[in-house]
């Protein structure tokens, strides 16, 4: 670990000055003038692809362009076109209740770098965050993804978007005929891989070290960084991987579809339109594109070319250290009147991530760890309680309580963000969570039972049995 902020000079607020001691970066498309946000050097909103507008929807991310001078990189970009969740629910209160207005855009392939020391070469370890939201919700800049934090424990922090809905993850007969593997579907996955690719070539200008990369996410994001272990060509990007309640294997509605049957599925979003072929559909309102359908990553024959499933259980996934992890009550929020919560929660969540853990610790032999969250957030009145809900774990995990200043934190709550984003930190690092003041973290054994660290009113080593047998 670097030095802190504070022994680096950094000031303690938000600073936006375009004088020497501003933080600065030189990339490979243009320099970039960003501000100091609580002792790290913020650049928001930087490109790391071309607009996907116009002729580019629905095809593979394209280079950014370049600029002359110095580029302000002190506001958020657009997040990308989306519905939202009701404003009166659990995951709109927890996910998206931003202090800013939420503005949307189809030109939104953008990210953002929180760093407590910007000085190239430094050689600070890097975690990627993707963002949850089921493939339909989400933006690398929602206020419960702020990295200032973890950048005060010495990491450089990047968040980004990618394209959602049918804008990121339709697939199409036409599409494929266009594409020159005959690849079509995926492209928020692409967003994705372009992204880490332009932290490859670029996070060194901000004190990163691009051999020291780590993946994190939660929901959806986590799924997808399981998919990007069994991409080929996403595997020189990244060496560690942490997945928050979710996975790519072992997923409750099957392996995920190949071509042929998501170029069905395509077909039958375009019929919802009055059968439109592509370029009426690349004509089409970009908003009136994503409030239907829901679809997400297929095996695309470009990113993915064979299910992630296959891939893990033959051992030719990323041999990476992995954490993975889930909530107590992760079915609350989504089963329905009748339905039992618990069975909803093991089918969709906790088993996949039982499975990802198993079948990576069998198949690599790389370090697993597992973890389970157990601490009740103390929801603002007029929340229904559901127990440690989906997504109950962020705001302790990059230690982000603050960005909820409405909700009656307690003590309690705020140790547990800070010994949970330690040790978040220390995985991003070193490949191993395990240390500070924390109890003893076994690796991962299943596949009926395994040590686990229990993250709740207290932090205790606890054995954990498979979804199914709890």
């Amino acid at each position: 670990m670097s030095a802190s902020p504070q022994s680096l000079g950094a000031p303690r607020g938000r600073v936006r000055a375009g004088g020497a001691d501003a933080p600065r970066a030189r990339t490979a498309t243009g320099r970039l003038l960003g501000e100091w946000d609580r002792g790290a050097a913020v650049f928001r909103g930087i490109p790391f692809a071309a607009p996907p507008v116009g002729d580019l929807r629905w095809r593979p991310p394209r280079p950014a362009a370049s600029w002359d001078g110095e580029r302000r990189a002190y506001d958020f970009a657009p997040a990308p076109l989306q519905p939202q969740p009701p404003a009166d629910s659990v995951m709109y209160r927890t996910n998206f209740a931003d202090r800013r207005p939420l503005v949307m855009s189809e030109d939104c392939l953008y990210l953002n770098v929180w760093t407590p020391d910007p000085a190239p070469g430094t050689g600070l370890p890097v975690m990627v965050w993707i963002h949850g939201g089921g493939n339909r919700y989400g933006y690398g800049h929602q206020d419960i993804h702020d990295g200032c934090a973890l950048a005060g424990r010495g990491l450089v922090v990047v968040t980004l978007n990618h394209r959602l809905g049918a804008l990121g993850f339709l697939a199409h007969p036409e599409l494929a005929a266009e594409d020159d593997l005959g690849a079509s579907g995926n492209y928020g996955l692409l967003d994705i891989v372009a992204a880490l690719t332009w932290v490859r070539e670029n996070i060194a200008a901000f004190g990163g070290d691009p051999d020291r990369v780590a993946l994190v996410g939660n929901s959806a994001g986590a799924a997808h960084i399981c998919h990007l272990m069994a991409a080929t060509a996403s595997r020189p990007l990244f060496g560690a991987a942490l997945g928050q309640s979710a996975s790519g294997v072992g997923r409750a509605d099957g392996p995920l579809p190949s071509q042929a049957d998501a170029q069905i599925q395509g077909l039958a979003y375009a019929d919802g339109f009055g059968g439109r072929d592509i370029a009426a559909l690349r004509r089409t309102s970009g908003v009136e594109l994503i409030v239907r359908g829901h679809l997400g990553p297929v095996v695309d024959g470009r990113v993915l070319t064979e299910p992630t499933d296959d891939v893990f259980a033959a051992g030719r996934q990323h041999a990476v250290p992995l954490l993975v992890g889930t909530n107590e009550d992760e079915g609350t929020v989504y089963a329905r009147p009748g339905e039992d919560a618990g069975a909803v929660g093991d089918a969709r969540f906790v088993g996949p991530v039982w499975h990802w853990a198993r079948t990576h610790r069998a198949t690599s032999r790389a370090p697993v760890r597992m973890y389970r969250f157990a601490r009740r957030p103390p929801l603002p009145s007029g929340l229904p309680d559901l127990g440690v809900y989906h997504t109950a774990e962020l705001p302790y995990v990059l230690d982000n309580l603050a960005q909820r200043p409405e909700w009656p934190w307690q003590d309690t709550d705020r140790s547990l963000a800070s010994a949970m984003a330690d040790a978040w930190a220390r995985f991003v690092a070193t490949g191993n969570p395990a240390g500070g003041s924390l109890p003893p973290w076994p690796e991962f054994t299943g596949p009926d039972e395994t040590p686990a660290l229990v993250f709740g009113d207290t932090v205790r080593t606890r054995t954990l049995r498979r979804p199914g047998d709890r």
